[in-house]
């Protein structure tokens, strides 16, 4: 009877010490994120990421002070996000904001803040420029737009609108509503 319960009482230990090292090596096997957890998984500074056409051309240049990438989502937050814009034909188009969010699989960039997008002319000064906010780019198709009121000031002319859309594979700005224009003799650019 006595070396049953021996027995017993070994068995116990040695399954004891065993659920106890399983649980030691599971917890070193690094830590999982919760679901629902909306936590970084890295950060990358002074980021600069270029993107190239089918045929190997530059497309666009997105610059960032800061980059903070989420995996539950597979979303990025942008500081100080930069955008020069090519369409092969003339002169890039530049877009600068506050802050900004990239969707999973980089389809849409969502620029908050303050956003200024101009161009320059063979002189190095900006031909004309935009001012508005919240601006939705759609890097792929060369499109941006905003339902926010935005100003163009261009060598002649300042314009006021609310909501606009940029087609810059084409050079285009539609102005939507309530548009307004003044011609000037020297606007400040």
């Amino acid at each position: 009877m006595t070396t049953s319960w021996g027995s017993a009482l070994v068995f116990v230990i040695f399954g004891a010490l065993t659920f106890w090292l399983w649980q030691q090596l599971d917890e070193t096997q690094g830590y999982i994120m919760p679901i629902g957890v909306h936590e970084p998984d890295y950060y990358i500074e002074d980021m600069v990421r270029n993107t190239l056409d089918e045929n190997g051309a530059l497309k666009n240049v997105l610059y960032a002070d800061l980059v903070t990438h989420f995996p539950d989502d597979d979303t990025t937050e942008l500081d100080r996000p930069r955008m020069e814009i090519y369409n092969g034909k003339s002169d890039p188009w530049y877009v600068i904001a506050e802050s900004g969010w990239v969707s999973s699989g980089s389809e849409v960039v969502l620029l908050h803040g303050e956003v200024e997008i101009w161009r320059l002319d063979k002189t190095g000064n900006r031909e004309f420029e935009v001012i508005t906010s919240e601006l939705r780019v759609l890097p792929q198709e060369q499109y941006a737009e905003t339902s926010d009121p935005a100003t163009i000031t261009s060598k002649a002319t300042i314009s006021r609108t609310i909501g606009m859309r940029a087609n810059f594979a084409h050079d285009r700005l539609e102005l939507l509503k309530q548009v307004r224009s003044r011609h000037e003799v020297n606007p400040q650019i």
